[in-house]
């Protein structure tokens, strides 16, 4: 039975990265667009690395007049999305096959950790608007310039996330026992620590050298910042803690500590956790939300945990103390 559930870990682990992979916001994306009779396809070009050239391929399609100019609208700098298009620098776009309607612009790239926008539009002779390719949302497109993350770094930070999400299936699974009236959390105790420990290494000082590699910054979890990555990894990391600590007792075999929580409670923990996990890793990487609305969730979901943990630790020295108390009664009889 254990080698099954130790195959079912490392399945569920890689196949978890795997979709956590394919649904990144950071990856490139076929795009299409018809305004006016013009059809515009682009494979997008998320990232690129810094102090390079980066090349944004293009096809459109239609009536090209001659009186007609193909335009790339970039951001300059201090400028991002929010900035009013008409603010943006202005280029032509260099023709690859014109008769082929492809075309491509090319950028060169600033500091890992900036972004440039960007958009395409289609002007007459006299400046008139004929048709424009944005998102879909009508915001310009980005493109991130990310550094070159040394080797022994990239492999510090992935190994450790599959190895927590390795151990958190392992612990989930010994944790649907104890759900069911089992007494012994020790083994599900240990896998959480070794869940918490892995997700430790993995998000912070390897986490913080991605980052410092990659965008120039060293953490942008709350309360020093509001991306999405780095908060979703250090919300797990912030429930793994609490579940480590609740079951603190039996991992330490009772020395001089004790569970704040009884079997059946840890157990549900426990599988919370996976659920917190499973939910975390299916937000798409790279996502971003507001940073009013991460400040919000993450601030509230820290605070919750928090408040788990006291009300464990409270329930303790009451249960300790009615027992002290019914001991002594015991003893005077």
């Amino acid at each position: 039975m254990t080698y099954v559930k130790v195959i079912l870990a490392i399945v569920f682990s890689l196949l978890l990265l795997y979709i956590a992979k394919i649904t990144s916001e950071g990856r490139p994306k076929f795009i299409s667009h018809t305004e006016n009779g013009f059809t515009f396809e682009m494979t997008t070009v998320p990232s690129a690395l810094e102090a390079s050239q980066a090349k944004i391929p293009i096809k459109i399609t239609g009536n090209m007049e001659p009186n007609l100019h193909l335009f790339f609208r970039s951001s300059k700098h201090g400028q991002d999305e929010t900035t009013a298009l008409r603010g943006y620098s202005t280029a032509p776009l260099l023709v690859e096959d014109s008769a082929a309607g492809l075309y491509y612009a090319m950028v060169s790239t600033g500091a890992r950790g900036r972004n440039l926008h960007y958009y395409f539009e289609i002007r007459d002779d006299i400046g008139g608007y004929r048709a424009g390719f944005l998102q879909p949302d009508g915001k310009p497109f980005k493109l991130m310039f990310f550094g070159h993350v040394p080797t022994f770094v990239l492999v510090g930070h992935i190994f450790p996330i599959t190895a927590t999400v390795f151990f958190i299936v392992m612990g989930s699974l010994c944790a649907i026992p104890l759900v069911r009236g089992k007494q012994n959390v020790r083994p599900m105790s240990i896998y959480f620590f070794m869940a918490t420990l892995a997700a430790f290494l993995g998000t912070y000082p390897f986490g913080f050298a991605m980052n410092h590699y990659c965008y120039g910054t060293i953490w942008e979890g709350v309360p020093f910042g509001t991306d999405a990555t780095d908060n979703k990894t250090q919300l797990l990391f912030v429930f793994l803690l609490f579940v480590t600590l609740a079951g603190i007792g039996s991992f330490a075999r009772g020395k001089n500590s004790r569970d704040i929580y009884p079997p059946k409670a840890l157990g549900l923990f426990g599988l919370l956790a996976f659920a917190i996990m499973l939910v975390i890793y299916l937000i798409p990487h790279s996502i971003q939300f507001s940073p009013e609305l991460t400040k919000a969730v993450c601030y509230s979901f820290i605070g919750l945990v928090g408040l788990l943990y006291i009300i464990g630790w409270l329930r303790t020295l009451i249960v300790g103390k009615l027992g002290t108390k019914s001991a002594k009664g015991r003893k005077r009889k």
